[in-house]
């Protein structure tokens, strides 16, 4: 059988080593996909890059093919994996656990599919967005839906003051507002990562740990320290809430205070660097109406356009777009299908970033 060749996930989680397989500095994924092979062939290759640290058997006929994806992300002491495959069992045996050494703790959760893990007299149900922890030094079997898994690795060294938190943690998933926040988190890393600079990882290590403890181990020490990723979180949170109710002509701060469950006063704090939350909201929108004047494909008139993104009013609109990109929205759609880039007016000038700071702001 002809397959793809990559050392086995256990030299992908294995950390702190002089022989690690993905430097920090490489800022690439170790990626192992089955895709490209005959689906015959494809159940087989998953299982021979997976059994140094489980064993795998299909849940339905792997003649008919499993077409699998994993990516694991090295930052500083810790990897993240994604993970993409169809309905399987997994198991994890004492001889496994005693022959490679590795004792990671595991902190997962599932963007889609379910899993029910058994491990001694426990038995754990989880369903897509719950967050479990368990360790590659358990003897466990695991059976998961069609799956996309995310998992951070984390070496005990890495926290050794949560070691008791975190084994007392695995008997049940982290079913609270700050697990909740620690999935979401989990999911925006692994959004981010592909992005992240070598010279920011030393933060994003940071607030990682910082989440951890303060999921795992609430207080006021661990709540401050993970103070930043949190409202990172939300942020990211709002702004997608945003996004979402764009053509709402109700949505303001108050309107969005309540959707995302948080006071007016802590909703203004957030966007205080982005110019104010209002601010960002009519800059969505604006963006949102030039994506659409841009496209050769939306036929809309201009006026449609605009409704669609919450200016109801055509003359507003047109003021407010030509402010904010010095011309009106049709000599920007003319332009832009031209393959032009329309000189800014002197308005427009008086715009722009102050600095690099504002620019990155507005991003």
């Amino acid at each position: 059988m002809s397959s793809p060749r990559l050392d086995d996930t256990a030299e992908r989680v294995r950390l702190g080593n002089a022989g690690d397989v993905l430097p920090a500095a490489r800022r690439a994924p170790l990626a192992f996909s089955t895709l490209d092979l005959p689906p015959a062939e494809q159940f087989a290759a998953w299982h021979e890059s997976s059994a140094g640290t489980v064993d795998t058997a299909p849940l339905r006929d792997a003649a008919a093919g499993f077409p699998a994806r994993r990516e694991v992300w090295r930052f500083g002491p810790l990897a993240l994996a994604t993970m993409q495959a169809p309905a399987a069992r997994l198991s994890r045996s004492l001889a496994q656990s005693r022959r490679n050494g590795l004792d990671h703790w595991m902190i997962s959760v599932a963007r889609r599919g379910e899993r029910r893990i058994r491990s001694g007299d426990t038995c754990l149900m989880l369903s897509a967005g719950a967050v479990s922890v368990g360790s590659l030094d358990d003897v466990f079997v695991s059976d998961r839906s069609d799956i996309d898994w995310l998992c951070l690795f984390v070496p005990r060294e890495v926290l050794p003051e949560l070691g008791a938190a975190l084994h007392a943690s695995r008997d049940a998933p982290l079913d609270s507002a700050m697990g909740r926040l620690l999935a979401a988190y989990i999911l925006q890393l692994a959004a981010e990562m592909p992005a992240l600079g070598a010279a920011e990882l030393p933060r994003v290590v940071e607030s990682t740990r910082a989440m951890i403890a303060a999921s795992i181990a609430p207080g006021a020490g661990t709540m401050a320290a993970a103070r930043a990723p949190l409202e990172q979180v939300l942020i990211s949170r709002i702004k997608a809430l945003i996004r979402q109710h764009l053509r709402s002509a109700m949505l303001g701060p108050d309107r969005l205070a309540k959707l995302a469950g948080v006071s007016r006063s802590q909703l203004y704090r957030l966007f205080e660097p982005q110019g104010g939350v209002a601010h960002y909201i009519q800059t969505e929108r604006l963006r949102a109406a030039a994506r659409a004047l841009g496209d050769a494909a939306d036929t809309r008139e201009i006026a449609s356009i605009a409704e669609d993104v919450g200016f109801f009013d055509h003359s507003s609109f047109s003021r407010i777009f030509r402010r904010e990109f010095g011309c009106s929205p049709r000599e920007f759609r003319i332009a832009a299908l031209a393959g032009q880039a329309f000189a800014p007016s002197r308005g427009a000038a008086e715009m722009r970033p102050r600095d690099h700071a504002e620019l990155l702001r507005r991003l």
